[in-house]
């Protein structure tokens, strides 16, 4: 790092003259110094920008994603489908030999060249609603997929939100041992020194030494389990190592709300109103009753309008565009009685024709047609039928999955109100705890100076205030973790 700045400030001393010279290489030097900085910067994530970056890079959300495009195709193409439709066509084809005059229809030895070209159109006039109960239908799909969508992220985001807290937990775990250790040396050193002037006897101060060799090995335990936490948070938000990542430290207090007093009733129906994936069966299932509409309407007559226009050109078409007049022609018709020739003068007249212009073709052989066309379904292999009977069946199961993912929820509120009820109660339970095993340590602390206890005593209320420590730690973010699960429930956006 020093040796890059040295370069850049030795380059930076260069005379005016080179400066135009040498600015390619004062940019390539400042990105590197840059470059260099922003990869020794140590990121600190937010709890927020950890569930932005998950819900950004999750592959479950992308394929969702995709999926909800996929629906909403499904919704233009039904859109589309109330317009009438329109094709045209074009051909050219080329006879040779024997063959049909497609212009004269007559036999022909000449190639003959022809072009066709024609625009057709149909539109579904009545169709028993069909078209339109198919594009209600998915519009609610696409409804459905969207919550479906939201409700990938909202398990993403709480997925995020335990991993955090299960950071902080071993973070705080980590500071905690580390701190014992301290304790631990001090005491330790303290037996030594008394062991040392005859105060105490060799086994209290192995029994330390004991101690603290346990201590170390918590303290490699909790940085293991402290990395392992940051690697699955990690891995969660899709990042590629764990190096230089680092979250940020909120201000997490325990909030004193009696949750004693939650009614499960009111967060169950405020959930119903802004959980997606309640939302979403109710749009399957409104979905599941257009599909019964939409069987039903094959059993109703059907209305198609259609027109066209059609023309051709043909290079055997010929067109009169002039006469040749020769002398007259004398044909013997007859005789008389008397046996005299009689001739018939007859006027000798040639036609001379030319190929029709391409322009003129078109616009005469212009064909023009409309039409309405009526299908009545009378026997279709009751196909209609089944088709019904499934959609009803369809429906019932829709609507049981709707039931189910209610009472599901319910269960979960339940299960979420009576989880926050028993960590509380651990809390406070472990709160107390720790103050009474807090003046036990200290009593006994006094006690083991006096050389009154032995080192095994002393040592017993150390890892049993150890003990209580580490467990009020987990119900303390087990606790809040169960209030954020309520909030999630209520609708209150997931932050710290």
């Amino acid at each position: 790092m020093s040796a890059i700045l040295n370069r850049f400030i030795i380059i930076s001393r260069d005379s005016g003259k080179h400066f135009f010279m040498n600015a390619k290489r004062y940019f390539f030097f400042i990105a590197i110094v840059l470059a260099h900085l922003n990869l020794n910067a140590q990121s600190t994530w937010t709890l927020q920008q950890c569930i932005q970056r998950a819900l950004d890079y999750n592959i479950s959300i992308k394929q969702s994603s995709l999926s909800n495009e996929i629906n909403k195709a499904s919704v233009d193409q039904s859109t589309a489908s109330l317009f009438p439709s329109l094709n045209g066509n074009a051909s050219q084809n080329y006879y040779y030999g024997r063959s049909i005059d497609p212009y004269t229809n007559t036999f022909t030895t000449q190639q003959v060249r022809s072009n066709s070209f024609s625009l057709s159109s149909s539109v579904a006039i009545f169709e028993g609603f069909i078209i339109q109960n198919t594009l209600k239908q998915s519009k609610l799909n696409y409804l459905a997929s969207q919550n479906d969508l939201k409700k990938i992220n909202n398990d993403v985001s709480l997925n995020v939100v335990n991993y955090y807290l299960q950071v902080l937990y071993n973070q705080e775990l980590l500071k905690t041992t580390s701190d014992q250790l301290d304790a631990t040396h001090v005491q330790r050193d303290r037996i030594k020194r008394m062991y040392e002037l005859g105060s105490v006897n060799k086994g209290n101060f192995l029994d330390l030494e004991s101690q603290l060799a346990s201590d170390e090995v918590r303290l490699v335990q909790a940085q293991a389990q402290y990395d392992a936490s940051l690697l699955s948070l990690t891995q969660l938000l899709e990042l590629d190592s764990v190096q230089n990542f680092s979250i940020a430290q909120p201000d997490i207090l325990v909030p004193e709300i009696d949750v004693t007093k939650f009614n499960i009733l009111a967060i169950y129906t405020k959930a119903l109103s802004n959980q997606p994936e309640i939302k979403s069966s109710e749009f399957k299932l409104a979905s599941a009753e257009k599909g019964i509409a939409i069987a039903r309407g094959g059993y109703s007559p059907r209305i198609y309008g259609s027109g066209s226009l059609s023309t051709n050109y043909s290079n055997s078409s010929q067109s009169l565009v002039n006469y040749i007049y020769g002398p007259p022609n004398s044909i013997v018709s007859g005789y008389t009685q008397s046996g005299e020739t009689v001739y018939t003068v007859t006027p000798n007249v040639t036609p001379v024709f030319k190929e029709t212009p391409f322009k003129d073709q078109i616009d005469n052989n212009l064909g023009k047609s409309i039409g309405l066309s009526l299908q009545l379904p009378i026997f279709n292999g009751l196909s209609t039928r089944t088709n019904v009977k499934r959609a009803k069946l369809n429906y019932e199961i829709t609507k049981l999955n709707h039931e189910l993912n209610k009472k599901n929820l319910y269960k979960s509120v339940q299960q979420a109100v009576n989880d926050a009820s028993s960590s509380l109660k651990k809390y406070e339970a472990g709160k107390h705890s720790v103050d009474a095993l807090n003046e036990t340590l200290n009593y006994n602390q006094q006690r083991i100076n006096l050389g009154l206890i032995s080192g095994y005593d002393y040592l017993i209320a150390k890892n049993n205030l150890a003990k209580a420590q580490v467990d009020l730690l987990q119900a303390k973010y087990d606790y809040i973790f169960r209030l954020k699960i309520i909030d999630f429930y209520l609708g209150t956006p997931l932050a710290f």
